[in-house]
């Protein structure tokens, strides 16, 4: 079983919702955890730590290649990862009660091109979406069925406009392709570099509510 930290729902409810934290290469699942509290009360928010392990005890989803001066994904690793997102689901609803078709998927740089392409692999198992700081990758979405069926999904993409890691180029293609396949997405770019600021943030929060 993949290494997860659990906060659960604040308050009762009788179908509590599942907000699942991917974060992004060389952090842990501790990065996105700390604004755990701040998220909808009646939901679980589950983190979870990417599997391999890389330097200075951080955890990467895939690895990167750097040789080709573009930061390349290992499109295998990638692919493999999305399984083992969707087996942890599986079984943890096992363990937890909640809505397995309306989970939100809140990832961030390596965690949201991974989101993204999970939601539009089983558009059926997710309902929010948020992207921060990442990109479609063209090798997770060239199997994807244009003609399912999108309209439970909802997204939010937002970027910062001087981030030195994924061009803010890159991340524009979610407004091309939310646009293409008729996607519900709002799509933000602030003044920062590879992260999250107040505005970002306050507008995430109030996305998820």
């Amino acid at each position: 079983m993949v290494h997860y930290l659990l906060r659960e729902p604040k308050s009762a409810t009788d179908s509590p919702s599942l907000i699942l934290l991917l974060h992004g290469y060389g952090s842990n699942e501790q990065d996105l955890f700390s604004f755990a509290e701040e998220l909808p009360d009646d939901a679980y928010v589950i983190s979870l730590r990417a599997v391999k392990e890389i330097s200075m005890g951080g955890y990467a989803w895939y690895d990167l290649d750097f040789t080709s001066g573009a930061k390349m994904i290992n499109s295998e690793q990638a692919i493999e990862s999305q399984k083992i997102i969707m087996k942890f689901l599986d079984q943890i609803s096992n363990k937890y009660t909640f809505n397995t078709n309306s989970i939100t998927l809140l990832g961030f740089s390596q965690g949201a091109i991974l989101s993204f392409s999970l939601a539009l692999h089983y558009p059926k198992r997710f309902k929010k979406v948020a992207c921060l700081s990442g990109y479609p990758d063209p090798e997770l979405l060239k199997d994807i069925n244009m003609g399912d069926d999108f309209s439970q999904l909802e997204f939010f993409f937002s970027h910062g406009k001087q981030d030195p890691v994924i061009p803010i180029i890159w991340s524009r293609q979610f407004k091309s392709i939310g646009e293409e396949l008729d996607l519900d997405f709002e799509y933000h770019e602030y003044n920062e570099g590879h992260g999250i600021n107040s505005e970002n943030y306050y507008d995430l929060l109030n996305f998820l509510q």
